[in-house]
Order: structure tokens, then C-alpha cells, then sequence
């Protein structure tokens, strides 16, 4: 619940973040050039995957145009753990969507 709510709250900060899908622990964000026309950012999944990576978080864009942010974490995560994870994400995301 706390990861959908978090994901959901990306959505309405972040122009960026078109659509938020999934349930329980594996869960998606596509990512868009504009929310009308629904263009695909797949250059900005890649720099969010790559900001990400480098600060310790791994991410994989998938989907037909590799826009899709996929997230699955375990089941056993801890809450520092989750709290670290969104946290890196939060902060890739205000950085492509500058």
C-alpha cells in the first residue's frame, strides 16, 4: 500500500510519470514526453535507470518502447530499505524531469 501511495504521489509531481500500474510489490510507472499524447521517454528511463544504478538502486526499463519503469521488490524488504529505494527514485526523477 505504502509503495502504490508513494508511486501514485510521483505521478502528481512529476509531469514525467504517465501512468503508475501494478499490485503488491510489482508495480510499473510509464514514463511520457507529455501526458496528452502519451509520447514515450524512453532516453529518460534510461538516464533514471542510470542515476539510480549509481546510487544503488537497480531498475529495469522494459515495454514495447522502453519507457516502462519495472519494480519488484521482495516481499521481506525492510522499511529503511523501502524508504532508501524511494527516496533515490524521488530524487532521479526530479533530476529528468528538470
Amino acid at each position: 500500500k505504502r509503495l502504490k501511495s508513494q508511486l501514485d504521489g510521483f505521478h502528481n509531481e512529476y509531469e514525467i510519470v504517465g501512468d503508475v500500474r501494478g499490485l503488491g510489490p510489482m508495480m510499473a510507472m510509464e514514463l511520457v514526453k507529455d501526458r496528452e499524447s502519451k509520447t514515450p521517454a524512453a532516453d529518460e528511463a534510461k538516464a533514471l535507470v542510470k542515476y539510480c544504478f549509481g546510487r544503488g538502486l537497480i531498475l529495469l526499463s522494459c515495454g514495447a518502447y522502453g519507457n516502462v519503469i519495472r519494480l519488484l521488490m521482495p516481499l521481506v524488504i525492510t522499511e529503511d530499505q523501502l524508504n532508501t529505494g524511494l527516496e533515490i527514485l524521488n530524487d532521479g526523477l526530479a533530476v529528468i524531469a528538470q
